[in-house]
């Protein structure tokens, strides 16, 4: 698909088309982030993969590097109950 450069204000612009983002996966692109880079001759636009704030934290998560440190833990005692606990 060919497209045009346009004057935008004081910098310079294209126009997707809706079609192309959907091809993507973008069916509601307004808002949404890319990434554009510049490979050699080409530009290159991605679609940036977004994930929730927890789902950031825990992305070098290993689960089971987790386990096998804490194999050996006991249950923390926090003494007995003094009000209306839930067990």
């Amino acid at each position: 698909m060919q497209v045009k450069i346009t004057k935008w204000g004081n910098s310079q612009g294209i126009r997707l088309s809706k079609s192309m983002l959907a091809s993507i996966g973008m069916t509601n692109p307004v808002g949404q982030r890319l990434e554009i880079s510049v490979e050699k001759d080409k530009i290159v636009i991605e679609k940036v993969r977004s994930m929730s704030k927890l789902a950031e934290r825990f992305k070098n998560f290993n689960s089971d590097c987790y386990r096998k440190s804490n194999r050996d833990v006991k249950a923390f005692d926090w003494g007995i109950n003094a009000g209306k606990e839930l067990l």
